[in-house]
């Protein structure tokens, strides 16, 4: 039985986004972009799974309508999960490569960062251990060995 005042989170919401990577010439670039609801908030391109998609599909389809670049999956990355009104949202990430540079869109800024930059522009807990994380997939995946 709940307690007085628990909230009842009515559905699971299953997203997928992308950690979207292109190599620079000091390491890894990591692209972040603004959040649609609050454009202070700097994120990685994410959204919901579209019937018949697959998670790897939509992180794809999601940082190419969000930032405008195109790429490959290198590796999973793990995911997360937020609160938002009556619903559980659950994220599914990926390392994505990519040579593109993208393009603002959606009424979205862009950003390509390096590493520490990253961390610290984010600006949610969830998004920097997950970019922890997948540290290691990134620097294997753009054959850079960058800083820690």
């Amino acid at each position: 039985m709940r307690g007085v005042g628990a909230k009842r989170r009515s559905r699971v919401v299953e997203q997928a986004g992308a950690i979207v990577v292109r190599a620079g010439r000091v390491g890894p670039r990591i692209l972040l972009v603004t959040a649609r609801r609050n454009p202070d908030n700097w994120i990685f391109p994410k959204g919901h799974i579209e019937d018949g998609e697959t998670r790897r599909d939509a992180a794809i389809r999601e940082a190419l309508e969000e930032a405008g670049v195109d790429g490959d999956i290198a590796a999973a990355a793990g995911s997360s999960s937020f609160d938002f009104g009556s619903s559980r949202y659950r994220v599914h990430y990926y390392v994505v490569i990519t040579e593109d540079r993208g393009k603002e869109r959606e009424g979205r800024r862009l950003r390509w960062c390096g590493y520490k930059q990253a961390l610290k522009k984010l600006s949610y807990d969830e998004t920097r251990e997950m970019l922890r994380k997948a540290w290691p997939a990134i620097r294997k995946s753009t054959g850079r060995h960058a800083a820690r």
